[in-house]
């Protein structure tokens, strides 16, 4: 699968009918056009997060573009699936939507090995940009690069490494550092979440760890703490001068490069989801979305509703491919 491949444009809403395509839908609730009344847009993490940060800059042109308010809904919990569970079981009618990171949210739902539900039934809407997770460290410790974390690690003048919580997706990313990126550290040390890393970091409680480009951004300019190797195969243009992860081995994307997806409840038909691809695209690309990524390093990228279904068809295989889970989950209980 080409997980970079981009299909720009309504191919996506070809079979949709003039009337659909002129956003003269039928609404059972009203009889009238869609949207005629506020949406609800579910993010499945706390507020101040990196996907809550990119909803609140993209609502107000979503919601120009609509032409009705959006309401924006944290359900955070259980490395997003909490949120995205409540999705599943609302109404299909488009008026309830949300961002899943795509494949964390398929990484949290094989591990946790949830019953009831699968991500493949959830209905693709579009993507809207690309984060994933690059390495900080404290300052004091004097590592520039990744060779130098290596050889701190190495030589014992650090031993703890932070991650974002037991189980979760940079925990097993921990595990094929040390084991495949030569990244030897002797305690890995679970946080509630990324802005717990970035404090622990930050203060020192922690000499470094694994953070969102989005939190190492902040993290930076919090002063005390630099960003030395991303974990995407995406180039971050805030940090322009930092290693890559395949300078030191195979890409890692498969787990550390995310895509925010918007879905939507099983059922939504797809001439609702194509006016919600059509908004989301609207602010995506537009003019003031552009100049706040520009000017905060964060990365916009605009991929249809068959991109998205393309992504999400294939998450949980490449996971399964690539990581052997029961290792994993042998690995945190031989810790525990």
């Amino acid at each position: 699968m080409n997980r970079r491949n981009l299909l720009k444009g309504i191919g996506a809403t070809s079979a949709i009918s003039l009337t659909g395509l002129a956003g003269c839908l039928d609404d059972e609730s009203d009889g009238g056009e869609f949207p005629s009344d506020s949406l609800t847009w579910m993010v499945p993490w706390s507020e101040g997060g990196g996907t809550d940060t990119y909803a609140r800059q993209l609502e107000p042109l979503m919601s120009e573009e609509l032409g009705e308010p959006i309401e924006i809904d944290n359900r955070a919990g259980a490395a997003s699936l909490l949120g995205i569970e409540w999705l599943h079981g609302q109404d299909d009618d488009g008026y309830t939507f949300g961002t899943a990171n795509t494949p964390s949210w398929q990484f949290a739902w094989r591990m946790e090995g949830t019953d009831g539900w699968e991500p493949t039934e959830f209905e693709p809407i579009a993507y809207f940009a690309v984060f994933g997770y690059t390495i900080i460290v404290n300052d004091d410790y004097g590592i520039e690069d990744y060779a130098d974390l290596q050889d701190a690690y190495a030589d014992g003048e650090i031993e703890n490494f932070a991650v974002q919580g037991v189980g979760h997706d940079s925990h097993v990313a921990a595990y094929l550092l040390r084991d495949d990126y030569d990244l030897a550290w002797d305690n890995v040390v679970p946080y509630d979440g990324g802005g717990e890393v970035n404090e622990a970091v930050i203060s020192g409680e922690a000499p470094a760890g694994i953070a969102t480009n989005t939190s190492a951004i902040t993290a930076e300019e919090s002063g005390n703490v630099s960003t030395v190797v991303n974990l995407m195969d995406t180039e971050i243009d805030a940090f322009p001068e930092i290693d890559q992860i395949t300078d030191y081995g195979d890409s890692m994307s498969y787990l550390t490069e995310f895509r925010l997806t918007q879905i939507a409840p099983p059922g939504t038909p797809e001439d609702v989801r194509a006016e919600l691809e059509a908004a989301t695209e609207h602010a995506a690309t537009h003019e003031d979305a552009e100049e706040w990524a520009e000017e905060t390093g964060n990365i916009l990228e605009f991929g249809d509703m068959d991109a998205a279904a393309e992504d999400m068809e294939g998450a949980v295989e490449e996971l399964e491919a690539n990581i052997d889970f029961e290792e994993f989950q042998q690995q945190i209980e031989d810790d525990e």
